[in-house]
């Protein structure tokens, strides 16, 4: 039987894409895996009804191989792919080049999806290299639609890519942890603060998208002069907030660099 997905690697980011899937009704008991924690494959085992396979080289004749492990043990796959087998790394900072060199014959896509993938609102950047066909391609998005919306584009954008879509549900958590707790010290009880950041985050971008208004504009309508949400501003514009956002997405940029510039 030749599986269409197969994973090397079974941490909390297979487990995103596998939990995406099943809201999807794709054929989870279809699937085969590796790890090397027998702990983690008995869990997902239990949770998703995946295939365990009990060596590594069970999972090289899938359809699809999805290469999620972390980037330092990518190195330590010392498998040989047919040419028909599509290699999809999920792992950050790490660029094309260095794939090809752990799989020089084969055809390889290189995705930063985020654990939206689970609920099927995330946004897919991939890049793909010379071997990937259009049906590769193809087939690379019919699974991969299943997430959110899927986008190719130039590999020297995948570090700040990195920054803003992998890291960015942690960035945004952090600020939902200020909302929650500032409205906790002025006395809101902490359950209701957390119900209405949640809405706030949630119902904000909602609105964003679908009356197609850029942030700028929507915060400028929204804040009338002397009123609640001015005064609010002028606090997070004398502590300088933008310019920490600013250095947020530069500093996890220049880390995704470095990843990507290790051998």
């Amino acid at each position: 039987m030749r599986y269409p997905i197969g994973f090397i690697g079974l941490g909390n980011m297979a487990a995103s894409l596998l939990e995406g899937w099943k809201n999807k009704n794709r054929p989870l008991n279809e699937f085969i895996g590796f790890d090397i924690k027998e702990e983690r494959c008995r869990f997902i085992e239990d949770r998703f009804k995946l295939n365990i396979a009990k060596d590594i080289s069970e999972t090289s004749g899938s359809e699809i191989v999805i290469i999620a492990v972390k980037p330092q043990d990518a190195k330590n796959i010392v498998l040989t792919f047919s040419k028909d087998t599509l290699i999809v790394s999920i792992m950050a900072g790490v660029p094309i080049r260095r794939l090809e060199s752990f799989f020089p014959d084969s055809p390889i896509i290189r995705v930063m999806p985020n654990l939206l993938c689970s609920i099927n609102k995330s946004f897919i950047p991939f890049v793909a290299n010379e071997r990937v066909d259009e049906d590769k391609k193809r087939l690379f998005i019919d699974w991969f639609g299943d997430f959110g919306s899927v986008s190719e584009v130039p590999e020297p954008y995948m570090s700040v890519m990195t920054a803003l879509n992998g890291s960015g549900p942690g960035f945004v958590a952090y600020l939902m942890e200020g909302f929650i707790d500032g409205a906790v010290s002025e006395g809101l009880p902490y359950d209701t603060a957390l119900k209405l950041t949640l809405s706030i985050f949630e119902g904000t971008a909602d609105l964003l998208k679908k009356n197609v208004i850029s942030p700028n504009s929507f915060r400028s309508s929204v804040t009338s002069p002397g009123g609640t949400t001015a005064r609010g501003i002028y606090a997070l514009e004398k502590m300088g907030v933008k310019g920490a956002l600013y250095d947020m997405i530069r500093l996890s940029n220049e880390r995704a660099k470095e990843l990507e510039a290790k051998d």
